[in-house]
């Protein structure tokens, strides 16, 4: 029962938060659209930033899944690297992550005060990116690689690229081109260009930008 009703409170949020945003949402709207009473809404949630709290955790399990069925469809680690950080950035072409995307950037207070409870919510997202630049370390491809860090920074990079993408979304496919090529610089694939024409035979590769 429990589950059952955090549940509906989560999902009615979503549908709440689309109508009024963040500033206008109230609780007493959240129950009215769940018709669920206020002793049940504070027996999950303390406030309304807790509550914002468990929908980010929400979307970042949501946004995992995806991310994971992305790069399930590549073969090598820098093709999963490339897939991970398109999925991230592509986010602002999405109208409906766009719109989450938005909301939980407009709310630097409330992530302020959650920092541990954010970082364990991201790592469904990061899990696919560490494996595969732990896979691309081990097998050689990424020599500069540090599956300990570098998942967060690129995380870090690609997020706010989708930020800039969200303000430009004529330049998302450009922008999400640009961070797939860094990371894969910085984790010591310097020229995936190059890697690709050997594959496919190329006679003629070429340097990639820096």
């Amino acid at each position: 029962m429990g589950d059952d009703e955090r549940s509906r409170l989560i999902g009615a949020a979503w549908t709440v938060l689309e109508r009024s945003g963040y500033e206008g949402f109230k609780v007493q709207l959240l129950l009215r659209e769940t018709g669920l009473s206020a002793r049940t809404f504070y027996r999950h949630f303390s406030d309304k930033d807790e509550l914002f709290l468990a929908l980010m955790a929400d979307e970042y399990a949501r946004v995992g899944r995806l991310v994971g069925a992305e790069i399930a469809h590549a073969a090598a680690p820098d093709e999963r690297v490339v897939a991970w950080v398109r999925a991230i950035v592509m986010a602002a072409g999405d109208p409906r992550r766009a719109a989450r995307a938005r909301l939980f950037t407009s709310q630097p207070a409330v992530l302020l005060r959650f920092p541990e409870q954010l970082a364990r919510a991201a790592q469904a997202v990061l899990d696919p990116l560490v494996q595969a630049i732990t896979d691309g370390r081990d097998a050689g491809l990424f020599p500069l690689a540090d599956p300990a860090r570098d998942p967060a920074l690129i995380h870090d990079l690609a997020g706010a690229a989708m930020s800039t993408a969200l303000a430009h979304p004529s330049d998302v496919e450009t922008i999400a081109d640009s961070v797939a090529d860094f990371s894969l610089r910085a984790l010591g694939l310097a020229d995936r260009v190059r890697r690709a024409e050997r594959s496919r035979g190329g006679t003629t590769p070429r340097s990639s930008p820096g």
